[in-house]
């Protein structure tokens, strides 16, 4: 194990804050501290840190701190910024922003806030390193990664387990479209075989004929361009699972034929009047309510009951934001052409904010947008804003801004989740929403204004 300390360099010029530095961070970080812009820049040159803290102005040099910080980043791109000074002017703060430092602290930054900023920024170092290591393993196992330290990844992780020390057959998974249904089957059946047997099917993607040669198989000449018997899913699977994605939205003149193969584990291919016994674990996935399908005669009881053994549900990206960082870095490190872009934490707040419909796809998707938009390899608040034009209004004034810095994202995420539930409850009738929510009407457009929900009041 390396019990090595981070390595912390600080650049300024007080020397009375480069002796307080090594003071404050005594017993977490290994510090050196250098009074000029070319002692500082000899040091970068010649070592590597993790985290430089920075200065922007130097008694007696022209040269600019911010010029120094893309002096720094040239040299070492691992290395993070956390600019501590007491700049004030406008301009000059946004392109501190914008340049991608780590974190800005203002002068005199006491103790705590250095501690703090140099904790949280080894945190995201850390997080960042771990997606990277997933990544490569992922790359060289070829098998499925579930990203995220967030509480109800935790309990997703121990519900897999569960049925996997179980030893149950059939599983079903619910979540919304694009949570990771698949992940998770995969993480399953690879933890119950180490050889990997998965076979997925989409449900809802199959026709009648087509269903039945796909999921018992056929034999030559039982139907039109049957040129060659076929094997199908449950026979291919050999002992493995069979995943049938979106069962929800299977026809009901199947789900019955499915039944019975699950109950008897036999099956019956097309063109024959003879039954195979097959062996196969099966994991149903599906987004749809099937209690609802069931009481509306949509989906069989029987079947429900019989899937329905062991449920894991998959929790939606706005129940984890606090893993979107994570999953951002993984899939960044998974891209090599991508793997220098960088997220400034305005860009991640930005992020953070969204309701995310679409979940874990989505942010992909959006994640590889921003990337293709970004030229110079930092993304920034505007173009988040431009790819995601709803997110936008979340920061639409100083009010929730201001609770953002107070209280963080996932307080201000809560809140705009706990507002669209009252409205979608009420059917768009704000009025009758602020009344679910136990609020004024004048309070309820003021706070649903700042949470990006509506525009104006009306």
């Amino acid at each position: 194990m390396n019990n090595q300390l981070p390595r912390v360099l600080v650049l300024d010029d007080d020397q009375d804050w480069l002796m307080q530095v090594p003071l404050i961070l005594d017993g977490e970080c290994a510090v050196e501290g250098f009074p000029t812009v070319d002692q500082g820049m000899q040091a970068v040159q010649q070592g590597t840190y993790d985290i430089i803290l920075l200065d922007l102005n130097f008694e007696g040099d022209n040269r600019d701190g911010l010029d120094l910080f893309r002096r720094i980043h040239a040299v070492d791109r691992g290395a993070d910024v956390i600019v501590i000074s007491a700049e004030t002017h406008h301009e000059r703060l946004v392109s501190i922003f914008n340049a991608g430092v780590s974190q800005f602290l203002t002068k005199p930054a006491t103790p705590d806030q250095v501690r703090e900023a140099v904790r949280r920024t080894l945190r995201n170092r850390e997080m960042r390193f771990k997606a990277m290591n997933l990544a490569m393993a992922s790359e060289s196992k070829k098998g499925p990664i579930l990203i995220g330290s967030s509480l109800a990844m935790q309990r997703l992780r121990e519900e897999i387990i569960q049925v996997v020390t179980g030893g149950t057959k059939d599983i079903l998974l619910i979540g919304e479209t694009g949570s990771g249904k698949e992940v998770v089957a995969q993480t399953i059946a690879k933890q119950c075989d180490r050889t990997g047997r998965f076979i997925p099917i989409l449900c809802g993607g199959l026709s009648d004929g087509l269903v039945e040669s796909e999921l018992y198989g056929h034999v030559k000449g039982s139907f039109t361009g049957a040129n060659v018997d076929r094997v199908g899913a449950f026979e291919a699977a050999g002992g493995g699972f069979v995943f049938l994605d979106e069962i929800g939205e299977m026809p009901l003149n199947q789900q019955v034929k499915i039944l019975r193969v699950l109950q008897e584990r036999k099956i019956q291919k097309v063109g024959t009047n003879t039954e195979v016994n097959v062996s196969f674990r099966m994991v149903a996935a599906t987004h749809v309510d099937l209690d609802k399908a069931v009481a509306e005669k949509k989906f069989r009881e029987d079947l429900y009951f019989r899937i329905a053994r062991e449920k894991i549900r998959i929790p939606s990206l706005r129940e984890r934001i606090e893993d979107i960082p994570e999953l951002v870095a993984y899939y960044l490190a998974t891209m090599p052409v991508h793997r220098e872009k960088k997220f400034t934490n305005e860009a991640m707040t930005l992020l953070q904010a969204y309701s995310w419909p679409g979940n874990v796809r989505q942010l992909f998707s959006i994640v590889e947008s921003l990337c293709n938009r970004c030229k110079d390899g930092i993304i920034r608040e505007d173009v988040v804003c431009q790819a995601i034009p709803e997110v936008a209004h979340v920061f639409s004034s100083r009010v929730t801004k201001t609770l953002v810095g107070r209280y963080g994202i996932p307080l201000i995420a809560s809140e705009r989740r706990r507002f669209e539930l009252a409205i979608l409850e009420a059917m768009g009738d704000r009025n009758k929403a602020a009344e679910i929510l136990g609020l004024s009407r004048a309070t309820f457009f003021r706070k649903a204004k700042d949470l990006g929900l509506v525009k104006a009041r009306v």
